[in-house]
């Protein structure tokens, strides 16, 4: 019996030091997960001007020079997005804006640069009215008619427009980017009956992609715009489709014919005429 217990005893000894936490699991179990580095990364930003205004993430950063610094907040591991938006006047009556979005990881070292030419770029015109009798003489030089479907981006307060209907066009389309401009185009175009010939519209012209159906285009928003918008009416305007601009020329595409015309109000004006032809949709595929 003594035997017995004392077995026992020393049975329930072993099993009590089993059950005691080993010192291996209790070592796993208390370690901590290995810390994730962040880190900054540094951007150097070139901008057309000194003057320009850089925007990061839709925040201004401060600054002056066509060559800006900016460092990120410290950054996890992995690919962090960030757009890099200027805008800037190249004269006195142009504003533009240049966006771009890069990927940046922690600790890297970025260029980006602001200075070239971007299709994706969108102007601002300042509103100068043209004098009635040159807007007459835009939609002569067209050689509008009752087929003509006639577009006028930038249309202000849609003299030009309603002029082109005047003289016989079939149907007209104003845009507009200011509201202001866009409702006093709209007050016209009632005022002169042509609500249900003219359609007017407040946005953007570079975002007007569908002008399959237009033969004429009245143009009167400086040469960064006309740059932006001819690939466009390369592309969508039917061979035939003639466009006249005000002033301001295409670079290299040459007019068909420029005249220049004096106003009664004074000052003379310089008006550019160009035409769509098989040659010149071949250009925009090269």
């Amino acid at each position: 019996m003594f035997r017995l217990i004392l077995f026992t005893a020393s049975l329930i000894a072993t099993a009590g030091a089993a059950f005691a936490s080993p010192p291996a699991i209790q070592a796993t179990a208390v370690q901590s997960a290995p810390s994730v580095e962040r880190r900054p990364a540094t951007v150097t930003v070139l901008v057309p001007t000194d003057e320009a205004e850089l925007v990061v993430n839709d925040s201004p950063l401060g600054g002056s020079g066509k060559s800006r610094t900016f460092e990120t907040a410290s950054l996890p591991p992995g690919r962090q997005r960030y757009t890099f938006a200027v805008t800037w006047a190249p004269n006195g009556y142009t504003k533009m804006t240049r966006t771009k979005t890069v990927e940046l990881r922690a600790g890297e070292e970025v260029r980006v640069d602001l200075t070239v030419e971007d299709p994706a770029d969108r102007v601002r015109v300042i509103y100068v009215p043209t004098p009635y009798d040159i807007s007459a003489k835009m939609v002569e030089l067209a050689k509008v008619g009752p087929k003509d479907v006639v577009y006028e981006p930038g249309c202000g307060d849609a003299r030009i427009t309603i002029a082109a209907i005047k003289a016989g066009a079939r149907r007209g389309i104003c845009v507009d980017i200011d509201p202001d401009r866009a409702k006093e185009s709209k007050a016209n175009v009632a005022a002169a009956g042509f609500a249900n010939r003219i359609d007017v519209r407040e946005g953007d012209a570079l975002d007007v992609k569908q002008l399959s159906d237009v033969t004429v285009v009245l143009l009167y928003m400086g040469e960064h715009f006309n740059m932006l918008i001819r690939p466009v009416l390369w592309r969508e305007l039917p061979v035939g489709a003639r466009i006249v601009s005000h002033r301001f020329t295409m670079g290299d595409w040459e007019s068909d014919e420029s005249i220049t015309v004096t106003s009664e109000e004074g000052g003379s004006y310089e008006l550019h005429l160009w035409t769509i032809t098989r040659e010149v949709k071949q250009r925009l595929a090269k």
